[in-house]
């Protein structure tokens, strides 16, 4: 009875919040037609242009696993990046680096780690892989777009404590970032990340606390708790985007964007984009320039044509190939594993407690 209370609350919690998004988005409807000087584009909404793919985009994506040991974390990476060739809209050519199939590559982490460090030091070390197979796709095959699977920066998460053993590959791995923005810019390649699952509130709090302060539609409150993505789920059309915006409203405050020089922190943009009536809108994460309006434009174009193939599952066909090449299976890490207990014996206590249960 207590499981069947409960999915019946979760269900009216949901059917709830639906209505309330649906109601506040009609309301908010007028906004798509006003223009707003203090914006970085001068409206909340723009259509999409129709972009038929042609030449070359690229696309890279990361897969890791890992087994934690006594006295050692195995990590397996797999870094993949993808290059469609295309012509008049149908791809012509295929081309994958390192290999179409390559073996992951192994890591040995410190186990003196504390559990928090552990997971940060995995996610840094795949990071790492992840900007150097995006750098060599950019210098080997000179893409037009390159697209990253995730934000275009390092996540909160990723950053250890000030007195961690972590910080300098931390610090390493944001210098990696800069060298990947000024390879593409170098090489003429415009990136593009998209993040699959969003949950950021950046355009919402914009509406909330500069739209809404001078256009009073609605009481500002009604939108607590809303993410961007639910939100403009019901506002934007299919084919429609939003305005880009700062990655976020103070750089100097932002835990990770605040180490970045300025020449990168200060130029970080991001929008949403409906590609498909049956999936959530896209939030899309670029480098912008002094036409903002034009890059988001052509960006988004370019999102279009490559993530509105599915009606349910609106995301980028060059990172669904790269993440189906890069993804590892937990029995793979096993191999690894198998073998280094062959040559140090039985009488070696490897494996963790929890992980040596017998029954």
């Amino acid at each position: 009875m207590v499981i069947s209370k409960l999915i019946d609350e979760a269900v009216e919690v949901i059917q709830n919040a639906e209505k309330k998004k649906a109601l506040v988005t009609k309301k908010l409807a007028p906004l798509k037609k006003e223009s707003f000087s203090f914006l970085c584009e001068n409206k909340l909404v723009f259509p999409v242009e129709k972009w038929c793919p042609n030449g070359c985009v690229g696309g890279v994506d990361s897969g890791f696993v890992a087994k934690r040991l006594a006295y050692i974390d195995l990590v397996l990476i797999r870094a993949v990046g993808v290059v469609f060739e295309y012509k008049d809209g149908k791809i012509k050519d295929a081309k994958y680096w390192p290999n179409y199939f390559d073996f992951p590559v192994p890591h040995l982490g410190n186990s003196a780690l504390e559990e928090d460090e552990a997971q940060q030091s995995k996610s840094l070390m795949r990071l790492k892989e992840e900007v150097n197979a995006t750098k060599k796709i950019i210098e080997l095959h000179k893409p037009k777009y390159c697209f990253i699977d995730g934000s275009i920066i390092p996540q909160y998460q990723d950053k250890p404590r000030k007195e961690s053993a972590l910080s300098d590959n931390y610090v390493n791995i944001i210098h990696e970032f800069e060298s990947l923005y000024e390879t593409a810019e170098k090489n003429n390649c415009t990136l593009i990340a998209t993040v699959e699952d969003s949950r950021g509130s950046r355009f919402v709090s914009i509406v909330q606390d500069e739209i809404l302060l001078k256009n009073k539609l609605i009481d500002s409150k009604e939108m607590d708790g809303f993410y961007d993505s639910g939100f403009l789920d019901y506002f934007l059309g299919v084919g429609e985007r939003s305005c880009a915006f700062k990655y976020t409203k103070n750089i100097k405050q932002h835990p990770v964007l605040s180490d970045f020089s300025e020449k990168w922190s200060e130029n970080i943009y991001s929008f949403y984009i409906k590609p498909s009536l049956y999936d959530k809108p896209l939030r899309v994460e670029f480098i912008g320039n002094k036409d903002l309006n034009g890059i988001a434009s052509e960006i988004a174009s370019v999102v279009y044509a490559l993530a509105s193939l599915h009606r349910e599952y609106a995301y980028p066909s060059i990172l669904i190939e790269a993440d189906f090449h890069a993804k590892l299976r937990p029995d793979e890490i096993d191999i690894v594993y198998n073998k280094i207990m062959d040559k140090l014996g039985a009488s070696v206590k490897l494996k963790m407690r929890r992980d040596n249960r017998p029954f």
